[in-house]
């Protein structure tokens, strides 16, 4: 494909050129692929550079597909979740056995909403953009319930307000959602009334609501706190029991 000086000006490019275009179509990707996608799960699809194909994909979850060979098909395997750990979407180009292959990344953004507000609050919001989050703080529980219903599984929902009036529908909403992690601050006391008037609506299974809120690290101030929300909610979206990678020996970064 040809791109000419005024068109790559009109884009925003230096200058115009050739563009090779790779494709690959949906319908021939490993259903396994598809289903990743749908879970938004972070998913990198790998293709001989020349397009003879046939494709690699590579998730957290696995691999699907193959290469022309057992031994390329393992480096490619490694060399993606290399590009996953860096948690960024991005195209590459990498050279494995004198075989050009490009890395095209899919890394899906945590989206979280805060139910609530204080010093906590603004605890979570700076961890969560510490990580990249794209995060929101809203006290209205309209807005909140729309979050719930675009949420993805790589999203968050965290409900620090004790208001009964927006806690409930929030939390129902978040379990009628396909949002990957629901934490909930508040004393037992406090969960216990939220989980009679949970099931009052309907919602006996509630059992993806981490409540309370974080992992057992001994926190103390918000700062911490939000520590242990960040810390539960990779345990719960990557399936990972939240143990010291000292106790076991697998992978790191399996």
């Amino acid at each position: 494909m040809s791109v000419s000086d005024v068109d790559a000006d009109s884009a925003g490019l230096v200058c115009g050129g050739r563009a090779t275009l790779l494709l690959s179509p949906i319908k021939d990707l490993p259903a396994e692929a598809i289903q990743w996608l749908a879970a938004s799960e972070p998913v990198v699809l790998v293709t001989p550079a020349d397009g003879s194909g046939p494709d690699l994909v590579v998730s957290t979850q696995g691999h699907a597909g193959a290469l022309e060979s057992p031994e390329l098909t393992d480096q490619a395997i490694a060399a993606a979740r290399q590009v996953i750990r860096r948690g960024t979407s991005t195209a590459e180009l990498v050279e494995i056995f004198d075989t050009s292959l490009l890395l095209s990344a899919a890394i899906p953004t945590t989206r979280a909403i805060i139910v609530g507000g204080g010093p906590m609050a603004d605890a979570f919001r700076a961890q969560g953009e510490l990580m990249g989050w794209q995060v929101h703080m809203t006290d209205d529980a309209v807005e909140a319930t729309s979050f719930c219903d675009t949420a993805t599984p790589a999203d968050a929902v965290l409900v620090l307000s004790h208001n009964p009036n927006v806690d409930t529908p929030v939390l129902a909403a978040a379990l009628s959602s396909s949002v990957g992690y629901i934490g909930a601050m508040g004393s037992r006391r406090t969960q216990a009334a939220r989980a009679e008037r949970l099931e009052a609506l309907g919602h006996n299974d509630r059992s993806r609501i981490n409540g309370p809120v974080g992992l057992d690290l001994g926190s103390r101030t918000p700062s911490e706190t939000a520590v242990a929300m960040a810390a539960e909610f990779l345990a719960v979206r990557r399936g990972r029991p939240p143990a010291s990678l000292s106790t076991h020996d697998g992978p790191i970064h399996a």
